[in-house]
This record gives structure tokens, sequence and C-alpha cells, in this order.
């Protein structure tokens, strides 16, 4: 009877990762414990990194709401004593400056999202984890 010795996906118990098992030991069948090697994944994963210059709707084609983070440029004029200049601020307004507010709402549960960006935003997409 032959092993699978490593298994890269999912595993007979349901888990996704990547599995290696002493010789003699099916990796696909094994426990946890008896595990020469065990990578599982339970942190979110990025699924879609881009930038947008105006506000706009992204379809996303998911059944599970996924976590967003939006990131504007704003300028930091006059901060921390910086000279000027515009760089990435997190959280979004920056201050008082709710002119510049970059927002996102997530439709249908993760079918799309739409994001309003009155300044260059760059926006990040993430799956949330299974658990």
């Amino acid at each position: 009877m032959s092993t699978r010795r490593i298994v890269i996906g999912k595993r007979n118990d349901g888990t996704f990762g990547i599995f290696v098992s002493p010789a003699g030991v099916d990796a696909f069948f094994a426990a946890d414990s008896s595990l020469i090697l065990n990578i599982q994944s339970k942190v979110s994963q990025l699924i879609l990194l881009g930038q947008v210059s105006s506000s706009q709707t992204i379809s996303l084609g998911l059944s599970r709401s996924p976590i967003v983070l939006v990131t504007s440029k704003n300028s930091l004029a006059g901060i921390y004593g910086y000279p000027g200049g515009a760089g990435p601020v997190r959280p979004s307004p920056l201050g008082t400056n709710v002119s510049a507010f970059s927002y996102a709402v997530i439709n249908g549960n993760g079918a799309s999202v739409s994001i309003s960006a009155p300044v260059p935003t760059t926006v990040a997409v993430y799956a949330k984890a299974f658990t």
C-alpha cells in the first residue's frame, strides 16, 4: 500500500494547507500530531489590490463579505513638521479634511464593493479566514 507523504491542498478532514508525514504515514488521513510539517492558513488572504482615482463599483463575485481597506492619498503639509507633498494616509480621511474622505461599501455579501474616492485611493480586499 502506498502512502501520500505530502499533501498540498485539502485533506480528508477538510483542512487546507501543506502537510508532510513521516515514512509509512498517509498525510491525507494522518492526525495533525503525527505530521512532521503542518502549515495551515487561518489568516485572511489578499484577493485584490489596486488604486482608483474616482468613485466606482468593483465586481468581486464573492459569496462572503470580505474585509476592505481604503487608504487615501492626502496632503501631508503641516503634519508632524513634514514640509509638504502628498502621501498615503490611514485612517482615511486625515484629520478634519472631510472633502478627501474615501470609503468602501460592500454590496450583496461580497458580490461587489462600491468605492467613494474623491482623491487617489488604494483599495485592498481580503477574503475573511474560515474558522
